[in-house]
């Protein structure tokens, strides 16, 4: 079995590779979009890309990353403005292109944080759900097993119970036990003894079926399994 440090220390290398691995990705795309930004004349909204890089950057373990990158795609649109060949183009159509493209990114980066905290809070509650019913089904089936042993506990004792009677009749009758029925008596009590031994002293349970169709705890089974382990070695 893994040694839980072992397992954290993977952990937090795969979610540092991630984050790196996207750190380089959105900045070798967003610096492709500023080259074509340069090539292009100014009034054409070139800028629009910078969307892919705001979208990339969700799958960043760190929220607050896709913030960043979108401010940083917001420079670098100015960055695009001021190294693009000029155009014919009226100047406002140029301020309202380069505005326009801002605004895409920051509308993107907000719409996609917030839905991501929305997947994120359906999963918490998928997670919740999932704790709960697995609480149910342990409690569940420790009632269950709870169930099959008193079953269990109530058979050994009732058939104790019923050969009393054999006792009590004899006792009744003359007065007394005779030698032979005090050794059956307590070879009686010395089996039902060992027998609620056995059912305490599991290490696995076992069911079977018992009279009347009702389950029960196999602990003879489990106690033969044991005699036969502890023979072998």
């Amino acid at each position: 079995m893994a040694h839980p440090d072992f397992i954290n220390k993977n952990m937090f290398g795969a979610v540092n590779e991630t984050r790196v691995r996207v750190y380089l990705t959105c900045g070798f795309i967003a610096m492709i979009i500023l080259l074509i930004d340069f090539a292009t004349p100014l009034g054409v909204a070139s800028g629009i890309p910078y969307v892919a890089v705001v979208l990339l950057s969700l799958k960043s373990p760190e929220k607050h990353f896709t913030l960043l990158v979108a401010s940083i795609c917001t420079f670098l649109v100015g960055v695009g403005y001021l190294g693009s060949p000029p155009s014919d183009i009226p100047m406002y159509q140029v301020f309202a292109n380069r505005l326009m493209v801002i605004l895409v990114i920051w509308v993107t980066a907000i719409l996609t944080l917030i839905q991501r905290n929305k997947v994120l809070e359906l999963h918490q509650e998928r997670l919740k759900r999932i704790q709960s019913i697995k609480e149910v089904e342990i409690r569940e089936e420790k009632l269950r097993v709870l169930k099959a042993t008193m079953r269990t506990v109530q058979d050994i004792t009732g058939n104790f119970l019923n050969n009393l009677y054999y006792f009590k009749f004899e006792i009744e009758t003359n007065k007394t036990l005779s030698p032979e029925s005090v050794k059956k008596l307590d070879a009686l009590i010395q089996d039902t003894s060992l027998r609620i031994d056995k059912l305490g002293s599991l290490d696995e349970i076992r069911e079977k079926r018992m009279a009347g169709n009702r389950i029960g705890i196999d602990y003879e089974h489990s106690a033969k399994d044991a005699d036969t382990i502890s023979r072998k070695y």
